[in-house]
């Protein structure tokens, strides 16, 4: 997906649009769960993968540093990762979610994107959609295959609507985003490829026919992070999702994400999350 990104087309919105032909969508879980009062109170929740929200009653909201967001009965949510979030519930509701991730963008752009959560406005019928798919789904994980298949759908469905709702000086500023990561594309999708072994700034700057120190300025520049910082990123997010999403030990985890042992793998993602890996783990995943 990254290799030809951004394509040479005059108007923003057509480009990027054309960037996001093959947006390429991993579904990690949808669950539809029964919750009293209090059942969806979390002091912070965790941020490194996408969401997808939606309640039968008025009754939850999710609570930003600067911001409440209450979640209105019947609508669906989109919530990008990254976001330093918490959540309460003050009656029941019958909650159902989606975590996704959307691959291969680099996630600058998704950032520029999605700066905070968005609320799927103008279609009725998707919303619709959603509450019958979910009516009938198990109160975790995905009952059979064709439930993955509908899961998936209404999450592609849902990003494109956010998308189609998007301002055109939002476009206008990804535009010029991508256009400045244009030169570091090779190194980009290296670092996708394969982030828990990526190759060093020498080599990373080699593809891009760069000198290093240059290569290290336009990718602080364009990124907004250095290299090492930016791969380090990655592989934390990776790490973060393999907890929640799978039984892998942090021992193998760790390995598989490129750092040397647990007990540095856990003082980095300490670091990083504000939590151990231990800890993010046992933590709260809706």
């Amino acid at each position: 997906m990254v290799k030809g990104f951004p394509p040479d087309i005059s108007a923003p919105s057509k480009a990027i649009a054309a960037a996001l032909n093959d947006l390429p969508i991993r579904v990690l879980w949808a669950q539809r769960d029964e919750l009293e009062a209090g059942d969806w109170n979390h002091s912070r929740l965790a941020n490194d993968f996408w969401r997808l929200y939606q309640n039968d009653a008025d009754s939850a909201t999710i609570r930003l540093p600067d911001s409440a967001l209450p979640l209105e009965r019947g609508a669906v949510y989109i919530i990008p990762p990254g976001l330093d979030m918490a959540s309460e519930n003050i009656g029941p509701i019958c909650q159902f979610f989606v975590h996704f991730d959307i691959e291969e963008i680099p996630p600058i752009i998704l950032r520029e994107l999605f700066p905070g959560p968005v609320k799927i406005t103008g279609s009725r019928l998707y919303n619709d959609c959603v509450a019958e798919m979910s009516a009938g789904f198990h109160r975790m994980g995905f009952p059979n295959i064709a439930a993955q298949c509908a899961v998936k759908g209404i999450v592609y469905q849902g990003v494109g609507h956010a998308l189609a709702a998007t301002p055109d000086d939002v476009f206008q500023r990804c535009w010029s985003r991508m256009s400045s990561l244009k030169p570091l594309l090779p190194a980009l999708e290296a670092i996708q490829d394969n982030a828990a072994a990526a190759p060093g700034n020498a080599h990373l700057a080699a593809l891009c026919h760069l000198s290093e120190d240059h290569f290290i300025k336009t990718f602080r520049d364009a990124i907004g992070s250095p290299p090492a910082h930016y791969i380090l990123k990655r592989r934390i997010a990776t790490a973060a999702q393999r907890l929640l999403f799978t039984d892998d030990s942090i021992e193998r985890i760790a390995d598989e994400c490129g750092f040397t042992d647990r007990f540095y793998f856990s003082r980095v993602f300490s670091r990083e999350t504000g939590v151990p890996p231990a800890a993010y783990r046992r933590g709260p995943r809706a």
